[in-house]
C-alpha cells in the first residue's frame, strides 16, 4: 500500500485547492430483554461516536465536535504536533495529530487553519471495485488536513480524492468542520459521496450508520456531492423513485440489517445521543432526523457526559447500576464502550485569540475510567506525557473493567474533582492568556505550553497513584 499512497500523495499534490439540560424521560419504543439481544461482532460497523454542533448551539458561540474513537485491539494513542512543510509545489498545513497506531482508518486531525477530521465507519451495500492506484482509505484524512484552509474546502479536496481513486472501505462518514461551520460527508466504495452542512442552531449525532438523507442539488450552501448519486442507485436496484418516493441517501446505500433496533448497536446509540441533546424521548427506529434542535446551548461538560454514557437510568443499562458487570461490555452496544480507545471535545473559534482558537478536551483512553484534559492548537512544544500518558490510562482502565462496580465509584471520586477544577479554571486561563498574548507573544505561548503540560503531568500522576492504590 505504501505504493499507492505515495501515487495519491504526488497526484493529489498537483489538484488546485479546490448540558444535558434535562433528566432523559423514558423511551416509548418496545423494550427487548438484555438476554435476548446478541453480542456486537467483528465487521458490525458498531465503531466510534460522533457529535457536531452548529455554532448558534454551543454556549461560546464555536463549532463543537466530540468523538469517542471505537477499535479493536491494542492500540496506543499519541498526540503529535506536526509543523507545516512545503512539499514541492505545495504547502502542507500544520496539523495536531491523535494517533491511533497500527490502524489505518482511526487517526484524527485538527490543521492550522482549524479545519477538523474525524470519521465513524459506516458499512455500505455497495461491492463493486472501483479504484486506480488500489484506491484511497485512511491517507483521505490526512491529504485533506494538510492541504483545506476551510471545512467547505476540505470536502471538496476529499470528493475530488474519492472521484479520481475510488475509495476503497465499504462506506464511511467523515465530520468535517472549521470555526464557521460543520458538515458530514457519506463515502461509499467506489468514487461517489454526498456531504450536508449541519445548521447552525442544531446538533449532528452520528454512531455506525449514514445519517445523510436527502440530497438536494439545487442547495450547494447545505449539499454537495456526486452529481449522479441517485441515478447510481436506480442502476443497482436500490432505489425505485415510484415505490420509494424522494431519494433517502441512507436508505439506498446502508447496508441492510434484520435485527431489531435495540439489537442494533448504531440504532441504539443514536437513540440514546438524541434523547440527552434534546431532553426528550424518541422511539427506538433506525432512522433519524440528520440533525436536531438541543435543548440548550451545548457545553464541553455536556458532550463529555455524552461520550461517557453507557445508558444508566434507562431500560438498557444491562449492568444494574454496574452490579453485574462492567457497562462497556454488555449485549447493548454503549456509546462508551470496551472498544474507546481516546475521546475528544473540540472547540472550534469562538471568544478566544488564535493560539486558543482550537480548544481540546482530549481523554487518553476510555472517557469513563479517565480525565478529560486541556489541549491547544496553539502550544509549541508537546509535553512528553502526549507519548506516554495513554500507557498509564490503559493499565488503570484495565484494573477497573475487572471490578467496574466496586472501582468506578473510587476512581471517579478523584478523577471528578480534578476534572471540574480543570473546567474551572480554564476560562481564567484563558483571559490571562488573552491579556499577555497582546503585550507579548512568545511569553504567552509559553504559559500556554506550561499550562498544558502540568495538566497532562498532574493527570499522570493521579493516575499513578490510583493504580498503586488497587
Amino acid at each position: 500500500m505504501t505504493d499507492a499512497r505515495t501515487t495519491v500523495r504526488s497526484i493529489f499534490l498537483t489538484i488546485s485547492a479546490l448540558a444535558i439540560v434535562s433528566l432523559l424521560t423514558p423511551v416509548r419504543a418496545e423494550r427487548v430483554s438484555p438476554s435476548t439481544v446478541p453480542l456486537p461482532r467483528d465487521g458490525d460497523g458498531a465503531e466510534c461516536f460522533t457529535v457536531l454542533v452548529g455554532r448558534a448551539a454551543s454556549a461560546d458561540g464555536s463549532v463543537m465536535v466530540a468523538h469517542n474513537e471505537d477499535d479493536r485491539g491494542d492500540i496506543v494513542v499519541n498526540v503529535r504536533k506536526v509543523a507545516p512543510r512545503a512539499d514541492g509545489a505545495a504547502r502542507a498545513a500544520g496539523l495536531l495529530w491523535i494517533e491511533a497506531t497500527t490502524q489505518e482508518f482511526a487517526d484524527s486531525f485538527v490543521n492550522e487553519h482549524g479545519v477538523l477530521v474525524t470519521s465513524d465507519s459506516c458499512p455500505s451495500r455497495v461491492t463493486a471495485e472501483d479504484y486506480t492506484d488500489g484506491g484511497i482509505g485512511g491517507a483521505l484524512r490526512r491529504l485533506v488536513a494538510e492541504q483545506a484552509t476551510s471545512a467547505r474546502e476540505a470536502v471538496r479536496i476529499a470528493g475530488a480524492l474519492v472521484e479520481k481513486f475510488g475509495y476503497r472501505g465499504s462506506g464511511r462518514t467523515y465530520s468535517i468542520a472549521d470555526r464557521k461551520e460543520a458538515w458530514l460527508m457519506a463515502v461509499l466504495r467506489g468514487r461517489h459521496w454526498y456531504a450536508q452542512r449541519v445548521p447552525d442552531d442544531e446538533v449532528a449525532v452520528i454512531p455506525n450508520h449514514f445519517t445523510v438523507r436527502a440530497i438536494r442539488p439545487d442547495d450547494p450552501g447545505n449539499f454537495m456531492g456526486s452529481p449522479d448519486i441517485a441515478e447510481y442507485a436506480k442502476a443497482n436496484g436500490w432505489y425505485d423513485e415510484a415505490a420509494d418516493g424522494p431519494f433517502d441517501f441512507k436508505k439506498a446505500f446502508e447496508r441492510p440489517s434484520t435485527r431489531e433496533p435495540a439489537a442494533d448497536g448504531n440504532a441504539l446509540r443514536h437513540w440514546r445521543g438524541l434523547e440527552l441533546v434534546t431532553g426528550k424521548a424518541w422511539d427506538l427506529v433506525r432512522a433519524y432526523p440528520f440533525s436536531v434542535k438541543p435543548a440548550g446551548k451545548m457545553t464541553a461538560e455536556a458532550l463529555m457526559a455524552i461520550l461517557r454514557d453507557h445508558y444508566e437510568g434507562t431500560p438498557y443499562d444491562a449492568t444494574d447500576g454496574y452490579k453485574t458487570g462492567s457497562p462497556n461490555r454488555t449485549k447493548f452496544r454503549t456509546i462508551c464502550t470496551a472498544s474507546t480507545i481516546n475521546a475528544f471535545v473540540v472547540s472550534l473559534g469562538g471568544p478566544r485569540p488564535e493560539p486558543l482558537a482550537t480548544a481540546v478536551w482530549l481523554a487518553f483512553g476510555k472517557p469513563d475510567t479517565t480525565v478529560f484534559l486541556p489541549l491547544y492548537y496553539g502550544v509549541a512544544t508537546m509535553p512528553a506525557e502526549a507519548l506516554t500518558l495513554n500507557a498509564k490510562v490503559l493499565a488503570l482502565e484495565k484494573a477497573a473493567e475487572e471490578n467496574y462496580g466496586t472501582m468506578i465509584g473510587r476512581l471517579r471520586k478523584e478523577m471528578d474533582p480534578f476534572e471540574k477544577g480543570l473546567l474551572a479554571a480554564r476560562p481564567k486561563f484563558e483571559r490571562e492568556f488573552a491579556a499577555l498574548y497582546r503585550k507579548d507573544k512568545a511569553k504567552a505561548v509559553a504559559r500556554l505550553d506550561a499550562y498544558v503540560a502540568g495538566a497532562l503531568a498532574e493527570a499522570a500522576a493521579l493516575t499513578d497513584r490510583l493504580s498503586r492504590g488497587l
